[in-house]
């Protein structure tokens, strides 16, 4: 009976330090798990130390006088030689656009162009500024990051087919909703306006380039010139170097909106065209569209397109 009892009292033993073993360690991967989940939030979030260079930079200028800024012609350009004594065109440039400065002359400037043109354009052709350049975000935290909401004030942009929904009431909610999923998870956002008011396109800009931010982004919808003649959202870009950015941004989007995707395309747009930092410009769908309007309007969207706006993000921090 001794035996028996004392047999008894050993399986109570090992039992209890068998399950005190068990707790411990459960406990320990606990805390290892939580350890490795905040390494990771921490490594996409924390801020890295960056750095800055100043650059010279040129800006396209045409005397206001010698072009009409409703309609396009060959007045908008200038054109870019090959010598300094100007007897081969090797290609034009937009006024307002930036290029490379690498040297000047009395009477001209040489230039660099974002798609590989080198040659001279006049003086009188380029304004010279030295600007500063911020080095690639390693973080969503390092990212600095412009909103504009297109449009507002007397611009209402476009209507939807019955004149009821304005592009200016969309673009703001669409912005706002954009910025606080951004700034939740770190993202240095600011924006051009945050209520119902009339700016012009170069003070856009200038909002934008006096933040000096990594991205600038505005946010638009469209119209077609027949209702139901066109769907979909469209990612514009002006400079070549940042069509990778805008196919990025497209991938994502049509992961996470219920809109078909028309890709990334080149747009000679104002607020793209006049900015040397990454800039892009993106349609959210066709106001005039009976299937885009329904979706537009729909509960959810501003947040579906902030999510994959964040997505694209991550990606490109990701591969800095």
């Amino acid at each position: 009976m001794k035996k028996a009892k004392l047999f008894t009292a050993l399986i109570l033993v090992i039992a209890v330090t068998v399950l005190l073993v068990v707790k411990t360690r459960h406990a320990s991967e606990g805390e290892q798990s939580e350890e490795a989940t905040e390494t990771t939030t921490s490594s996409l979030t924390e801020t890295t130390t960056r750095t800055q260079q100043k650059i010279k930079k040129v800006q396209i200028y045409v005397d206001p006088s010698l072009y009409d800024a409703t309609v396009e012609s060959e007045s908008d350009y200038v054109q870019l030689y090959q010598t300094t004594d100007m007897t081969t065109v090797v290609g034009e440039v937009h006024r307002g656009s930036w290029v490379e400065y690498l040297s000047q002359t009395a009477d001209l400037i040489q230039i660099k162009t974002d798609d590989g043109l080198t040659g001279y354009i006049p003086q009188a052709n380029g304004e010279i500024s030295e600007v500063t350049i911020n080095d690639a975000p390693k973080t969503l935290s390092d990212l600095k990051i412009v909103l504009d909401a297109g449009h507002g004030g007397s611009d209402s942009g476009a209507l939807s087919t019955d004149g009821t929904i304005m592009e200016k009431d969309l673009t703001l909610q669409t912005v706002l909703t954009i910025g606080q999923t951004l700034s939740d998870v770190g993202v240095q956002v600011s924006y051009t306006r945050q209520e119902d008011q009339y700016l012009a396109l170069a003070d856009i800009t200038a909002i934008s380039l006096d933040a000096e931010p990594d991205l600038f982004l505005s946010i638009h919808y469209d119209n077609y010139n027949v209702p139901n003649g066109n769907q979909g959202f469209t990612v514009y870009y002006y400079y070549p170097s940042y069509e990778t950015i805008a196919t990025t941004i497209a991938d994502q989007l049509v992961s996470h909106v219920d809109l078909v995707s028309n890709g990334s395309r080149f747009g000679n747009y104002f607020v793209i065209r006049e900015q040397y930092v990454p800039a892009i410009l993106i349609e959210l769908g066709y106001l005039n569209s009976d299937h885009d309007l329904q979706v537009i309007t729909s509960d959810g969207y501003a947040a579906q397109v902030a999510t994959g706006l964040l997505a694209a993000l991550k990606e490109m921090v990701a591969a800095n």
